[in-house]
C-alpha cells in the first residue's frame, strides 16, 4: 500500500489509504481538478446553508449532491460519525464524473459511513439509482431494511465505466423486502463497471424465493468484480446469488475473479445462479478462482452460460464449492 492516497489496482485489489484525511486522498486521486465538498450530519457545525467545507459540512444528502457539478470531477466526502445518513427520498446520481467517498475505517462489511432508507419512505426501488458514468464510489454502506414491499431494489446501476471500491450494497434487510424481485444490486443495461472489494447482500434476514443478491438486465455487459463477496441467508431454496432477468439480460461477458458466494443458512439454494432459457453464446459469466457455499448446484438448469476456473475438487456441478475438511 502506498501513501499517495490514490486508488491502486494491483492483482485484483484496490486500496484507498489516507482515509483519515479524505481531502488529501481525493485531491491526490483527482490531481486537484474538481471541488471537494463534505457531508457530515453528525458534525456540530453541519448546515445546509454552509459552504460544505470540512469545518462547516452539509447536513443532508440532497443539498450536498446539488453542490456538485457534472463533468468536473467534483467530490463529495461523507464523513462517518455516530449519526448516520437517512434518505427521505430515493436518490438518482445522474452527474457524470462526480465522485462519492466515505471517510471512515475501510472495513468490508457495514462500514460506518452509513446510508439508510427512512422507515416511512415507500416505493424506493431503487433507493439509490446511478445513471451517471465515469464516477468513483468508495467506502460506504447503503442499507435498505424497512417494512415496505414496494422498496425492493437497493442500488441500481444503469451508467457505465463507474468504479466501486469497498462499498457494501445491503438490500433485503427486512423480511418484507427479502422477497421475489428484491436485490441488493441491479445492473440494468450497465456496461464496463468495475467492483473491487465490495460486499453485496446481507445474511441477517431469511431470503424468500426469488430474492437475489444481484440482478442483471437489459444486456448488462463487460462488468467486472474483483475480490467481492455476495452474502445471503436463504430461507428457501428458491433464493439465489444472481439472477439474469431474461434471455437478453446480459451480453458478452461478466467476470467474477476471486469472489466468494456465501449462503450462511441451513437451507441450500437450489441454484446459486438463476439463468433463463434461450441464453447462449456470446453471453457468458466467468467465475475465476471463486468460492461457493450453500447451493446444491451452480446452475440447476445447465444453461451453458457459466464458465469457471474454480479448482474443482468435488465435481463439475459444484466446482469451487467449499467443503468441510476432516482429518
Amino acid at each position: 500500500m502506498t501513501k499517495s492516497g490514490t486508488f491502486i489496482l494491483k492483482s485484483g485489489h484496490a486500496y484507498l489509504d489516507d482515509l483519515v484525511d479524505g481531502n488529501l486522498a481525493i485531491n491526490s486521486l483527482l490531481a486537484g481538478e474538481g471541488n471537494v465538498y463534505y457531508l457530515d450530519p453528525g458534525h456540530t457545525e453541519a448546515s445546509d446553508n454552509g459552504p460544505g467545507s470540512k469545518d462547516s459540512p452539509f447536513a443532508t444528502f440532497a443539498v450536498a449532491y446539488a453542490a456538485l457539478t457534472a463533468n468536473q470531477n467534483d467530490v463529495l466526502i461523507y464523513s462517518a460519525s455516530n449519526v448516520s445518513l437517512t434518505l427521505s427520498a430515493a436518490v438518482t446520481w445522474a452527474k457524470s464524473y462526480t465522485h462519492f467517498i466515505g471517510n471512515c475505517a475501510p472495513t468490508r462489511t457495514a462500514q460506518r459511513a452509513r446510508i439508510f432508507q427512512l422507515s416511512t419512505l415507500t416505493g424506493a426501488s431503487p433507493l439509490f439509482n446511478i445513471t451517471a458514468s465515469g464516477c468513483v464510489f468508495a467506502n460506504f454502506y447503503i442499507f435498505q431494511g424497512v417494512a415496505d414491499a414496494t422498496s425492493l431494489i437497493n442500488v441500481q446501476v444503469t451508467g457505465g465505466r463507474n468504479f466501486f471500491a469497498n462499498v457494501h450494497f445491503a438490500g433485503g434487510g427486512h423480511a418484507t423486502q427479502a422477497v421475489d424481485g428484491g436485490a441488493s444490486l441491479k445492473l440494468d443495461g450497465a456496461e464496463e463497471n468495475t467492483f473491487v472489494n465490495c460486499t453485496i447482500g446481507v445474511d441477517t434476514i431469511d431470503a424468500a424465493t426469488g430474492m437475489m443478491g444481484m440482478l442483471m438486465d437489459s444486456e448488462a455487459h463487460r462488468n467486472e468484480f474483483y475480490n467481492c463477496k455476495v452474502r445471503m441467508r436463504a430461507g428457501n431454496g428458491g433464493a439465489g446469488f444472481l439472477e439474469i432477468v431474461d434471455a437478453t439480460g446480459i451480453d458478452r461477458d461478466t467476470l467474477f475473479q476471486e469472489c466468494q458466494f456465501i449462503n450462511n443458512s441451513g437451507t441450500d439454494m437450489t441454484s446459486g445462479f438463476v439463468i433463463p432459457a434461450g441464453m447462449g453464446a456470446p453471453r457468458k459469466i466467468l467465475l475465476d478462482r471463486c468460492g461457493v457455499l450453500g447451493t446444491a448446484k451452480l446452475d440447476a438448469n445447465d444453461r451453458g452460460v457459466l464458465f469457471g476456473n474454480m479448482n474443482a475438487i468435488t465435481g463439475a456441478d459444484t466446482s469451487g464449492e467449499y467443503v468441510q475438511l476432516v482429518t
